[in-house]
């Protein structure tokens, strides 16, 4: 441990690991080069000095420079004078740092990124392949003729012949471009020894996901078996044992592997295999024209090492890429949680799981107070709170809008639900100084591997959540829940047929006359719908569906128009009718309201006047900022606006001072027991004798008798409306009743 720990505080400095490697390793590479020693001079078919230099400082930077100097110098020493020793180092160190200089001024801060990283290729392939040959073989021509250098010490002839030089210029190309990747990998090794399990990590996450252990082996075996074949030979040199044409098998051998295994698997396969088969260089050559023969051997390996170093980087960018489009086709990208896609992926993954589904109410009035962002981090965090007590393999998944999911491993999770819920109690988010814990719902059941039908079973899962909420305890959907199931397919039919009668213009317009006590009058639009069997489905039970689906801007716009349209059709018969129309709180709080309703008087040429609006004070609690505006450009439009139900609102009084309205409508509820109930009867009162005050006209509903109507009307009502006023009927049915007088008059 002693020896590990001192060798580790020598890798920063560079009298310590760079210059022992540098020592170790130059001459190594010297040893490892392949060649042939001819009349002429040396002819190395792989150079690797240079390749061990580079990697040094792919590793080391310029700390690695002064140890491959003095290992260029001692390398020399033993070999001629002094002189030729500082030259050839000079040479070295020249050709070295100026490629190097030029990598790093064009990787900028990214040069110490591995040979791994693919989007530095450019700059490798002419500042680390290309340019060190020519440097090199440029400047060792340049000193032997100066006559610097004795012309015996190798890479050039002294004869002047070109293939000498060009197989040394190739052998240095070559040992670049394929072994570099090799010797960076083991310094990097022998640097941290942890290395090598990161790279054997990254080998594996780089071969093809469908490739077997069976697939790899099969190859193995075929690329180990054609080296040995083209390896093989006699002690007899002159006799090839096979073509040398037959090296071109290995390029669709290696070729398969570049598309298969991966970029690193492949540099350091090819490496190993160049080395190889230029070590037993004798069994492919043709010794009657060596020089030929070996120039044109080693530009065909020079270029299948391009080819295939090239195709491998390709296929392996290609399946990262994939593999980081499909990750983010897992992941929601703006909270960061697994979506509904990995859900399915992991559900279809394990046997047996348990879905829990959690809805967090109020979450939506939260975020439009505070922000999306609160939303986020919400989710953010009580997603991580859950992770803590979920066991490998479980997970919290994102749904759109305000929901989560949680798979957990087995079908029978009553217990974990028990203790999920318990997390959820005790979880709070702080958000600028305010704790937030919104009421959260819990339902769940077990499935089995795979769920054909999750967005039914997630649907399910909701509704049950949303009972939750009020029973305060985790729903189970394998219990009786025959009541909760029943009430989803009737909402599913009931918009069915909402949808169905806005797009064929099947709704009911009924009206209802309100009749005043100066003798003028108007009537109330009142909706009903058909059901499939032609029964008539009350609002009390479409409308709710209607508000919750978001339908309720297109109804009220639905209504308007057609009464504008049956206004303008029977104009000449109603030439002063006038109708008021309800509209819902979402719609007045619908920046286009104002523009919508003068788009349509203005097509149907009807006056202002002749509409009023009724908006119900009890559903404008939250919204009353967003309706005074609304209300404001209505009445300045010149329509009248009615306060419907008034009396059964919160803080209603309060209410009427911030709403300017035309009209008060006093809830029917009071008016029923005015004549038994002493408290109605001064309620009633006490609305006429405000509205009195702010001058407002007064309406009142349900007047079943005439004792009510009296009453009333003593009480300074201006207007009554109820079954013994008149009863709802068909908007078609007001036409014969206008128009008959006139035709009994023409008779």
């Amino acid at each position: 441990m002693g020896i590990l720990k001192f060798w580790n505080n020598l890798r920063d400095r560079w009298w310590g690991q760079p210059i022992v490697l540098s020592l170790l390793l130059v001459p190594l590479a010297g040893w490892l080069s392949p060649r042939l020693m001819l009349p002429d001079g040396k002819v190395y078919l792989v150079y690797l000095p240079l390749v061990v230099c580079f990697s040094l400082l792919m590793v080391y930077d310029w700390r690695a420079m002064p140890g491959i100097a003095l290992a260029i110098f001692v390398r020399y020493s033993n070999r001629s004078s002094s002189e030729v020793d500082v030259i050839m180092t000079l040479l070295y160190v020249g050709c070295l740092g100026i490629c190097w200089w030029g990598y790093r001024c064009q990787s900028q801060r990214r040069w110490c990124v591995g040979l791994t990283e693919l989007k530095l290729g450019k700059h490798r392939l002419i500042w680390l392949v290309l340019m060190p040959p020519m440097l090199f073989i440029f400047g060792l021509q340049l000193t032997i003729g100066l006559d610097l250098l004795p012309d015996e010490l190798g890479m050039l002839s002294g004869s002047g012949n070109h293939l000498h030089a060009l197989i040394n210029f190739q052998a240095i190309l070559i040992g670049c471009l394929s072994s570099m990747q090799l010797f960076y990998f083991a310094l990097r090794i022998v640097k941290n020894p942890k290395f090598a399990r990161v790279l054997w990590g990254r080998i594996s996450r780089e071969m093809a996901p469908s490739v077997k252990k069976s697939e790899l082996q099969l190859w193995l075996v075929v690329l180990i078996a054609l080296v040995a074949v083209l390896a093989y030979h006699t002690a007899d040199t002159n006799a090839m044992q096979v073509p040398d044409y037959s090296l071109t098998l290995l390029l669709p051998v290696m070729l398969y592997s570049a598309m298969r295994f991966g970029y690193l698997f492949n540099c350091i396969i090819w490496a190993a295999t160049l080395l190889l088969l230029f070590f037993n260089y004798p069994g492919y050559v043709q010794w009657d024209s060596l020089l030929h023969n070996l120039t044109m051997i080693s530009s065909m390996m020079l270029a299948f090492t391009l080819s295939i170093l090239l195709t491998s980087a390709v296929h392996t960018r290609q399946r990262m890429d994939h593999a980081k489009a499909q990750n983010a086709s897992l992941k929601d990208p703006v909270i960061g949680l697994p979506n509904l896609r990995a859900l399915k992926r992991d559900l279809a993954k394990a046997p047996r799981s348990t879905l829990c589904f959690l809805r967090i109410s109020e979450l939506d009035l939260l975020s439009r107070n505070y922000g999306m962002q609160l939303r986020i981090r919400f989710k953010q965090k009580l997603a991580g709170s859950l992770r803590t007590v979920l066991d490998e393999g479980e997970d919290v998944y994102h749904l759109p809008g305000y929901d989560l999911v949680l798979r957990l491993n087995g079908s029978d999770g009553e217990a974990r639900v028990a203790k999920i819920q318990s997390t959820l109690e005790k979880f709070r988010l702080v958000w600028n100084g305010l704790p937030i814990h919104p009421p959260l719902g819990i339902s769940y059941c077990g499935v089995y591997s795979e769920v054909e039908h999750l967005h039914l079973l997630l649907g399910e899962l909701s509704s049950l959540a949303e009972m939750s909420l009020t029973s305060g305890r985790p729903e189970n959907v394998q219990n009786d829940h025959h009541v909760v199931q029943d009430e989803i397919k009737r909402k599913v039919a009931l918009l069915h047929w909402v949808q169905r009668s806005l797009d064929n213009d099947g709704f009911m317009l009924m009206a209802q006359p309100i009749i005043g006590v100066r003798g003028d009058s108007y009537h109330e639009i009142l909706l009903r719908m058909l059901d499939d069997e032609g029964n008539v489905i009350p609002p009390n039970e479409f409308l709710p569906v209607v508000h919750e689906f978001g339908l309720a801007y297109q109804l009220d716009m639905w209504v308007l128009r057609q009464t504008l349209q049956f206004m303008e059709l029977h104009r000449e018969g109603m030439p002063s009718a006038r109708f008021a129309v309800n509209l819902s709180p979402s719609s007045l709080c619908r920046p286009s309201l104002c523009q919508d309703v003068r788009d349509a008087l203005r097509q149907y040429q009807i006056e202002p006047y002749q509409l009023v609006l009724e908006v119900t004070e009890s559903h404008l609690v939250q919204d009353v900022k967003y309706a005074q505006n609304s209300l404001k450009e209505l009445r300045q439009l010149g329509c009248r606006i009615a306060l419907d139900d008034f009396g059964t609102g919160y803080a209603t009084y309060d209410r009427l001072k911030e709403l300017h309205v035309d009209i008060l409508k006093i809830d029917g509820s009071f008016v029923q027991d005015m004549l038994t109930s002493k408290v109605d009867y001064q309620i009633i009162s006490s609305i006429c004798k405000v509205a009195l005050m702010r001058r407002l006209s007064i309406v009142a509903e349900y007047v079943e008798s005439a004792e009510q109507r009296d009453a009333l009307k003593s009480l300074g009502v201006d207007y009554m409306q109820g079954y013994f006023i008149g009863k709802p009927q068909p908007l078609a049915s007001l036409v014969p009743m206008v128009e008959q007088p006139e035709d009994e008059e023409s008779d």
